[in-house]
This record gives structure tokens, C-alpha cells and sequence, in this order.
């Protein structure tokens, strides 16, 4: 099991290396996925935690939630909450985010990115040997069909 540290360590390397639309579509993905009442109980702590009150409802439009969540303040409070660990999990496996590290910009690098990362998106690394036949020093793969 992964602990809710992880949890919000995995959403925050996801949130730091993915556009600002693909956040927001995660965010709404990760707010429709929770619990009806851990929605509203992550939505009210969050709200009593901002230094000034969202001016649209949150607690049931996943898009208000996106939007509210674009604010440096709401980022950095969330993490704090307690059910900062389930709505990390539900934004980092959400399909934004899985799309955008399997068929989108963020796939072109996949094997520089965490083991953790390229497990959830399904990656298989390329064999070690990047296609050569030989690893001993001095044999040339290169003549192996000489006739």
C-alpha cells in the first residue's frame, strides 16, 4: 500500500510536469472520482483554508473545483488536508494524466520519468541492450550476415 506521503509526492511531481490543461481536467477527474462525502469534507477544509472564499461554489461542479484549483494557495493547502492521500491518488491515475504521459507530450520521455510513473501508464523499457547482439568488447554486430 502506498502511503499518503507518496500519495502527495506522486501528485506533486505529476502537477510539476503537466500543462496548466491537463491539471484542470485531472482536477475535475480526481474531484468526480471521490467519495460524495470526502468531496465535501475535502471541500470545505480546503475552503476554510484560503485567505479569501472561492466566488463560485465548489462542493459540486468538478469544473469550479478545476478552476479553484489553478490558485497557488488551494494547491498548497490541499496537500495538508486529510483526505489529501485518496484525491492525490484519484488526480495521478486519473486518465488526464495517464493519457498525457502514455499518447501525449509527456510519453516522448517516458523512460527518463519514476519507476512509479511508467508502471501506472503501462511503459516497458527497452531492453538494456538497446538492440545490440553483443556486449563483449571487439565483436562487430555488424558483419553477422557476411556471406
Amino acid at each position: 500500500m502506498i502511503s499518503d506521503d507518496e500519495q502527495i509526492a506522486r501528485y506533486a511531481y505529476a502537477l510539476g510536469n503537466v500543462p496548466a490543461s491537463v491539471a484542470d481536467k485531472a482536477y475535475a477527474v480526481a474531484f468526480t472520482l471521490l467519495d460524495p462525502a470526502l468531496r465535501q469534507e475535502l471541500v470545505d477544509e480546503l475552503c476554510a483554508q484560503l485567505p479569501v472564499a472561492p466566488a463560485v461554489p465548489v462542493s459540486d461542479d468538478p469544473w469550479a473545483f478545476a478552476a479553484l484549483m489553478r490558485d497557488l494557495h488551494a494547491r498548497a493547502a490541499i496537500v495538508g488536508l486529510s483526505g489529501a492521500g485518496a484525491f492525490a491518488a484519484a488526480f495521478v491515475s486519473s486518465p488526464p494524466i495517464v493519457a498525457y504521459f502514455t499518447t501525449g507530450a509527456g510519453s516522448v520521455a517516458i523512460d527518463d520519468r519514476p519507476l512509479w510513473l511508467q508502471e501506472l501508464v503501462g511503459h516497458e523499457t527497452a531492453p538494456i541492450d538497446g538492440g545490440r547482439m553483443h556486449h563483449r568488447p571487439g565483436v562487430n554486430t555488424g558483419d553477422w550476415y557476411v556471406s
